[in-house]
């Protein structure tokens, strides 16, 4: 239906439909109402009459399309050839092509004629369609078009001789026959059982197109005289071998075997095994209940039955296929593990003696993690205090591994016995379970007179190193004792607080490593100079106390020895134009931020800073938000963002509030521009005088809006209605940007001014630009205009005030100022009118994509203007009716024009061309129409129409 209102807007005829939708970027966007297709008009296969008319009720035509085709659109193919597939939307010729190969014996040149409403009687008969064969060649003529449809199990010797017998089909004596037997139930092992189908004759179609179609019950593919994939040719575990059609396996053709190490899973692990457990497992030796050795199936009801029976010696009691009850799986100290044979994880040493049910601690390597028992008890457990990765399992157990991974080939692993023999170039001397003259417990003699131990025993820190008070070697006196330092200030590498290793590799290594947060720089034991933030610049020596002594270690002000200090942020505070410019020569530029040291607090490793002032966080006498004293500037926000705080108060001045720049200014998502995208951040700022020094970019500073047509004229930056907007006046208020938008941000949505013009404004989206408190965008301004007035509202309608203005008067103009009305059909309804609702977005807006098309302001009143089969894409308003008579046939006599269109809604008509019609029975006509202006408002369907087989869709989804 098209509405007949103010302007010369034409319209097109609409079948299909489409909808639209206004996105926040400003374009239009349109998108299908329907999900259509093929079967959107004639249905999909196309409807069979069971007449030898055609019925424009149903779209039905006479013919066995029912029995042919699918849903699919390359079902179509066989017969009408591979260009149906490209068909467009607009395809109607009144000829229905078919391919030379079918031999159809009404076929004329140009096609089988479309008669519209008395088909020919009876219909013609295929003879030379592959899809009508025995499938080896031989084709079959077929029933005229139209006839009754084949049956189950008759129609099938239409085309088909006796199955073939050849090959490895299951015939008696046959390997198949062995396993699925001789009867008709063995061929569905093979291929489809068409006789259960829905539409048991569809596979003809293939005929001609492949050869005879193997499909198995079970899976798998068969291709080039071979099967894939098949599970009664795998390895049970997903593997397949592709068997040729008359050959013969062995056991190794699918599983594999020993020698060629093929075997699938974990088999490897097993029969390959020597160097791991010191044997090789047979194939009995866990399925004896399907083969008696390493070749023989002695029970074919247990092979290719979809099931791994698991029996034998070594396998224990297998539950779920895991293995539970063998101490090949187990900790070696009695504790079996359930292992799952189908896990994709491979096992490792920690799969036994690493994953103790209730850990003591997490193991790193594999090494045992139960709880100690304690010392000479059977589960006694000191591994936790050894083993810092696989290597060290080498330091006790060489005879058994040779990297802590891999197991020496022999009898060590799996034997029942806990082997220990020194490795890794360590020492150690074991007695009734005591360890003694352990070159790891002396650090290979940095540490003297170490004490035995016993295996599940602890020496503690203490029991090699000593304590606080015994600790008394160098300079430890000093940073143990009377600083009370712990163990980590300076052995951060290796331990955590005063007994926690955080890296067990760098303990007892004959090595001291020395690193931590207050150490900057360790030269190594043959100086022992450290160079740490307590000693600032100094850089005391180790093993000579009088190094350590107070000196010179503070850089401070520039008259002062070292000179001005630079470190992190201070020279953002002294000597940085951006900054505060603190005075280089006065000590009081220091008070500032710190307050002075006392012999309590001096060299703790901390800045003793002034009241108020943190390295990170709030210094409130200037920043009032989280700041960070060791990460370079801070940013914009920080001060002028109340986001994370309140705003910056420096030199007495408060920071100008921006926070609105990160949420609704040019920083919100979408646009996000950061500060510096408009200002220069290094010119000079904190002057102490009040918004002297904005620092806008040499480029955004010149002619009237140059820092807004910097960005807004510029394609490559904005787009859409974004793009070359304008200012609305030439002079005075509304002529700079500014006066109507903040860059910064306001409370309301695209930037717009809290206040203009004197008045409080709210504009919240597109639709808001007036409203009944006379507090919108246009109407704060406005006195004299005929609608939307600062005064009130006049009587006589317009649009609705929720509408979106741009829509008429845009903002970005091709001609002209901001905001002047444009005119023609387009500025009515569209040309053409284009839909609100919709279920996918398409662009539109551009010659070639209906760049004239707009949204109707009432529901339904776009409907399917917008669908190519209806409109072209490039249809302009300077074309008048020509797109719109197949459909409006009474053309701009007819068009009544009245506005606004939602309150005339009565006035819209269709009146479609008798010419179109589908079938002689009825005219064409377009039903189920009410029309009522501020009523529920109906669109309807078209019925008998040619290019719609059947009564169409709706012409809206929304009415």
């Amino acid at each position: 239906m098209v509405p007949k209102y103010g302007g010369r807007c034409l319209f097109v005829l609409a079948l299909l439909v489409l909808t639209l939708v206004q996105v926040t970027a400003g374009k239009a966007q349109a998108a299908s109402q329907y999900n259509y297709d093929c079967s959107f008009c004639h249905t999909m296969p196309p409807m069979d009459s069971a007449t030898s008319k055609k019925d424009p009720n149903t779209g039905a035509v006479p013919g066995n399309h029912a029995g042919h085709a699918t849903s699919a659109v390359n079902s179509c193919v066989t017969c009408h050839g591979t260009q149906v597939s490209t068909y467009p939307m607009a395809h109607r010729n009144k000829t229905i092509e078919l391919s030379d190969a079918i031999g159809y014996s009404r076929k004329i040149a140009a096609g089988f004629v479309n008669q519209t409403s008395v088909p020919p009687t009876p219909m013609g008969s295929c003879s030379t369609v592959a899809c009508h064969s025995n499938g080896k060649g031989t084709l079959r003529a077929t029933p005229a078009w139209g006839s009754a449809a084949l049956t189950v199990p008759g129609g099938c010797s239409a085309c088909h001789d006796v199955a073939p017998s050849t090959g490895n089909h299951p015939t008696a004596g046959s390997k198949h026959a062995n396993y699925y037997g001789t009867g008709v139930g063995s061929c569905v092992k093979c291929h489809t059982d068409h006789s259960v189908q829905a539409k048991p004759f569809s596979h003809a179609t293939s005929a001609g197109h492949r050869s005879i179609e193997v499909k198995f019950a079970t899976g798998g593919s068969f291709a080039s005289n071979q099967c894939s994939n098949v599970y009664c040719h795998s390895n049970g575990r997903g593997t397949y071998t592709p068997p040729t059609w008359g050959g013969s396996l062995t056991c190794a053709g699918c599983h594999g075997d020993a020698t060629s190490n093929t075997l699938s899973g974990n088999h490897a692990k097993h029969v390959n095994n020597a160097a791991f457990l010191g044997t090789n497992y047979g194939c009995v030796e866990c399925h004896s209940s399907t083969v008696s050795n390493d070749s023989t199936i002695s029970n074919f009801t247990n092979h290719v039955n979809t099931t791994k029976d698991v029996a034998g010696s070594k396998v224990g009691t297998p539950v779920s296929g895991t293995c539970a009850t063998s101490y090949c799986h187990s900790d070696g100290k009695g504790t079996m593990k359930s292992v799952t044979w189908t896990g994709s994880t491979a096992l490792t040493c920690k799969s036994c003696h690493g994953a103790d049910a209730s850990p003591a601690f997490t193991s790193k390597a594999g090494e045992p993690n139960y709880a100690n028992a304690g010392a000479t008890q059977l589960r006694a457990n000191s591994h936790l205090n050894h083993v810092a990765s696989a290597a060290d399992c080498v330091s006790c157990h060489a005879d058994t591994t040779v990297d802590g991974t891999t197991i020496k080939p022999g009898t060590f692993h799996t034997n029942n016995v806990r082997d220990l023999k020194a490795g890794n170039g360590k020492g150690f001397t074991v007695v009734a379970g005591a360890c003694s003259a352990v070159s790891c417990h002396s650090g290979n003699g940095i540490v003297a007179n170490v004490a035995d131990v016993k295996w599940g025993a602890s020496l503690g820190c203490n029991g090699c190193h000593g304590n606080a008070s015994s600790l008394v070697t160098n300079a430890h006196a000093t940073h143990v004792s009377t600083k009370g330092y712990t163990c980590d200030t300076c052995h951060a590498a290796t331990v955590s607080g005063n007994t926690f290793f955080v890296n067990k590799a760098l303990h007892g290594d004959a090595t001291v490593e020395v690193a931590g947060a207050n150490v900057t720089t360790w030269s190594g034991t043959t100086t022992k100079t450290c160079a740490t933030s307590c000693h600032l610049s100094a850089t005391p020596q180790w093993n000579v106390p009088a190094s350590g002594a107070c000196g010179t270690c503070h850089t401070a002000l520039s008259n002062t020895t070292g000179g001005l200090i630079g470190s992190n942020a201070h020279s953002a505070h002294f000597t940085a134009t951006y900054g505060p410019g603190f005075n280089s020569t006065l000590t009081t530029s220091c008070s500032n931020c710190h307050t002075s040291n006392t012999a309590a607090t001096h060299a703790d490793g901390t800045l003793n800073l002034a009241a108020g002032s943190n390295k990170i966080g709030t210094c409130s006498t200037c920043h009032q938000q989280s700041t960070n004293w060791t990460t370079g500037r801070v940013t914009c926000e920080s001060c002028h963002s109340t986001a994370g705080g309140a705003l910056s108060v420096i030199g007495g001045i408060t920071a100008p509030d921006k926070t609105s720049a990160a949420t609704t200014g040019h920083g919100k998502a979408g646009i996000a521009q950061a500060c510096s995208a408009c200002h220069d951040n290094t010119a000079a700022h904190i002057s102490g005088v009040l918004g002297d020094q904005k620092r806008l970019l040499p480029a955004l500073v010149g002619s009237i809006n140059q820092e807004c047509n910097y960005c807004h004229t510029n394609a490559a930056k904005v787009s859409g209605t974004k793009l070359n907007v304008k200012a609305h006046k030439a002079t005075g208020l509304g002529s700079l940007c500014a006066d109507c938008h903040d860059g910064h941000g306001t409370v309301n949505t695209m930037m717009v001014n809290g206040t203009i013009n004197g008045t409080a404004v709210s504009f919240t989206g597109n639709n808001t630009f007036a409203n009944p408190a006379q507090t919108g965008v246009c109407q704060v301004c406005h006195t004299t205009t005929k609608y939307f007035t600062k005064a009130g509202q006049p009587a006589q309608d317009h649009v609705a005030s929720t509408t979106d203005c741009t829509q008429c008067h845009q903002h970005n103009p091709a001609t002209g100022l901001a905001f002047v009305p444009n005119g023609g059909c387009d500025a009515c309804h569209g040309y053409p009118p284009a839909p609100r609702q919709t279920l996918s977005a398409v662009t539109f807006g551009v010659q070639g994509n209906w760049s004239s098309a707009r949204f109707e302001d009432y529901s339904g009143g776009g409907g399917a203007h917008l669908v190519l089969a209806h409109i072209k894409k490039d249809a302009k308003p300077s074309e008048g009716w020509a797109n719109c008579i197949p459909c409006h046939k009474g053309g701009d006599a007819t068009h009544a024009r009245a506005l606004p269109i939602r309150t005339h809604v009565e006035s819209v008509s269709v009146d479609i061309d008798p010419q179109y019609r589908f079938s002689d029975q009825a005219l064409a006509t377009y039903t189920s129409v009410t029309l009522v202006s501020g009523g529920t408002n109906k669109s309807g369907s078209c019925f008998n129409v040619s290019c719609h087989f059947r009564p169409t869709p709706k012409w809206s989804i929304e009415r």
